[in-house]
């Protein structure tokens, strides 16, 4: 009976175990950028991978044990025009690197409210098989047997091998802008 108790003791003890949770529909992915000529964004609805969290921990300040691996295949973004996706997709070497890469190493609950969570999250982002860390805040939203992971970090093209794409017109070359926003929202489930 004493060994019952000690046991039963020890396992309430134990931190409550992480809970792997994958890709879903309804996750999206934004790039923004600027050029000489216009403002441009490209999307895409494809985000896959999977996440190990303890969810329950997400409601209170705190590191986590967590991590995550994330990808995005980078045909998939896409810009609504044919020529813009193809100056794109060469400029980040997509027949060689065909996915955006990003692995959470940390997570960091700095303030919980019901269900929301902000967060600092740590990782390393890799774009044309240049790898680089990061860190960037987030915001994890907890709903039944969902997360919800949002957020947004600039990044430069040339940080990760990318020459910003100068394709010419008839009246010179566009300029593109190194500096890129990518805005995401990635929907998990159990």
């Amino acid at each position: 009976m004493k060994k019952a108790i000690i046991l039963l003791v020890l396992l309430l003890a134990l931190p409550a175990m992480a809970e792997t949770y994958k890709s879903k529909f309804g996750s999206s992915v934004k790039l923004d950028g600027d050029s000489s000529v216009h403002k441009w964004k490209v999307e895409s609805k494809l985000i896959g991978g999977t996440i190990d969290v303890n969810a329950a921990a997400l409601g209170k300040p705190g590191k986590l044990d967590a991590k995550a691996t994330v990808f995005i295949p980078v045909r998939s973004l896409k810009s609504g025009k044919k020529r813009m996706d193809e100056v794109m997709h060469a400029a980040m070497n997509a027949a060689k690197h065909s996915k955006i890469e990003f692995t959470l190493s940390e997570i960091t609950v700095k303030a919980a409210k019901g269900t929301l969570s902000q967060c600092d999250s740590k990782g390393t982002l890799k774009i044309n098989g240049k790898i680089k860390p990061i860190s960037m805040p987030i915001t994890v939203s907890r709903a039944g047997g969902k997360l919800t992971v949002k957020g947004n970090i600039t990044v430069k093209m040339s940080d990760f091998g990318i020459k910003p794409p100068s394709p010419k017109l008839p009246s010179g070359n566009i300029v593109t802008k190194d500096e890129v926003k990518i805005t995401f929202s990635w929907v998990t489930s159990k």
